[in-house]
């Protein structure tokens, strides 16, 4: 046997002692010394080392040096019995790692349903202030949360009972959303509204006030493009829409037919306010 062997090995020079192992047992694979030697150096590996794919990797390296001894040693009844006696202290090997295996898999199981747990539990914390949000700022950044805590799901790993509360949750929080939209929406709508009939009552206060000076047409668009027309019907209320008709009835009425064919051209030019 290669004494370099012992040598690496009992100075704790594991690569080396491995790359002399492979050699002394690749060029006399039925000498029992060496295989022996190599065997137990594995097998100490494979049972000693904190990591559990080290192990295994060892673990395999030694079930393929044993089944190469078993093909080329000259069979003795005491090369037999070794033979059975790594088998066996294989197979304790392989047991312990798949043991260790199946308590990390499920440390990491139970570690996931926690954290599944935990942000469900915020998805519902997230809907409850959802339900209550004023503002299109605070209605955006609540969807923004809920997709940060979405994000941190583990989907395909959810318990049934889990699946089953988030799937209730994700259509709640779905039809809390559309009907939050079309509440945000309307209540838009109604500052909008406002503000057009506000500026309809200022042109017409304006221009009932000072007929005269609205007969020059860049002081007629000045009015007419900040207030007249600066709504987009699409968006007004039908009582919002009776006023705009009389205001612009009005005006239109106390126009020359110049006056009235500008103020028609100003109603389709005139940009419109969003907001």
């Amino acid at each position: 046997m290669n004494p370099m062997f012992n040598e690496y090995k009992d100075a704790g020079k594991i690569q080396e002692a491995l790359l002399i192992g492979r050699n002394m047992v690749n060029k006399a694979p039925g000498d029992s010394e060496c295989v022996n030697a190599y065997l137990d150096f594995l097998l100490m590996l494979a049972e000693k080392l904190p990591r559990t794919d080290e192990r295994k990797s060892f673990a395999d390296q030694a079930n393929l040096v044993l089944s190469f001894y078993e093909e080329n040693a000259d069979l003795t009844d005491d090369i037999i019995n070794d033979i059975h006696v790594y088998h066996n202290r294989l197979g304790a090997v392989v047991t312990d790692i798949a043991q260790l295996e199946q308590e990390e898999y499920e440390k990491q199981k139970r570690a996931i349903e926690a954290t599944n747990t935990t942000q469900i539990k915020k998805l519902y914390t997230i809907k409850q202030k959802l339900e209550n949000a004023k503002t299109h700022a605070e209605f955006d950044k609540l969807l923004q949360e809920i997709s940060a805590v979405d994000a941190e799901i583990d989907h395909d790993n959810l318990t049934s009972e889990q699946k089953t509360h988030y799937d209730q949750l994700n259509k709640s929080c779905t039809d809390t959303i559309s009907a939050k939209m079309r509440q945000l929406e309307y209540k838009d709508n109604i500052d909008y509204n406002k503000k057009a009939v506000n500026a309809y009552n200022s042109a017409f206060t304006s221009f009932k006030n000072n007929e005269s000076r609205y007969k020059d047409k860049s002081q007629l668009f000045g009015l007419v493009s900040t207030t007249l027309f600066a709504y987009d019907a699409g968006r007004l209320f039908n009582e919002t829409l009776i006023f705009y008709n009389h205001v612009y009835s009005y005006i239109f009425s106390k126009l020359d037919d110049n006056g009235k064919l500008e103020l028609t051209r100003y109603s389709i030019e005139c940009e419109r306010k969003l907001r």
